[in-house]
């Protein structure tokens, strides 16, 4: 049976866990790379003493894990060293989604937070999806759940959201928008929608 693959994208805070959690709870496969990203960077891992050469030892700590708060309020203040940071990890995160989805047939997904920013990678690698799914989120609601998940003040969440593509452009790439700014049984709706809607037997 032939793959039929689809990309999952948003904005940060927009809620995708949210729904690629609702696709996995109708049976779906969804390849996530923020899990293949974690594996990589393993204590010990060629990946994570990439990082350490070239962001400096203390981004590891005492215990060998890397300091993901350090790093990340590294990249996020600092475009030359997030683009550095993303030539490390973006190969190998493509590398690995293609070596897990030889696992599966007919209907895929791909949980890719920066799908948009990897796309170039993603399409020299060989790995080219049938449709792109775009979960969106009002711009106030997006803020006050960032804060809210992390923990952090206002400023250095807008910092995050401006890291990012904005999402007008992401907008124009993506084959489906769901709007998640309301209630989960809204989104929820508009997943079903477009199950209906893709070619096959998908359901």
């Amino acid at each position: 049976m032939k793959q039929n693959k689809i990309g999952i994208t948003g904005s940060i805070a927009s809620g995708k866990s949210v729904l690629t959690a609702y696709l996995l709870g109708l049976g779906f496969p969804v390849i996530d790379a923020d899990a293949i990203a974690r594996d990589l960077v393993h204590p010990g891992s060629e990946t994570l003493k990439e990082i350490a050469d070239i962001f400096g030892e203390d981004m590891i700590l005492s215990d060998g894990n890397l300091d993901r708060d350090k790093l990340g309020k590294r990249v996020f203040s600092d475009e030359d060293a997030r683009n550095r940071l993303n030539d490390i990890m973006h190969p190998a995160i493509v590398r690995a989604m293609l070596d897990l989805s030889e696992n599966f047939h007919g209907l895929v997904f791909y949980d890719v937070p920066l799908l948009f920013e990897q796309i170039d990678d993603i399409k020299e690698s060989g790995l080219e999806f049938d449709a792109i799914w775009l979960v969106d989120a009002d711009e106030d609601v997006q803020l006050a759940r960032l804060m809210a998940r992390d923990g952090i003040d206002e400023a250095y969440a807008k910092e995050k959201i401006a890291s990012q593509m904005p999402l007008e452009e992401k907008k124009k790439l993506a084959t489906v928008v769901f709007d998640n700014s309301g209630d989960l049984m809204n989104l929820y709706n508009q997943v079903d929608d477009a199950l209906e809607a893709l070619p096959g037997e998908n359901m």
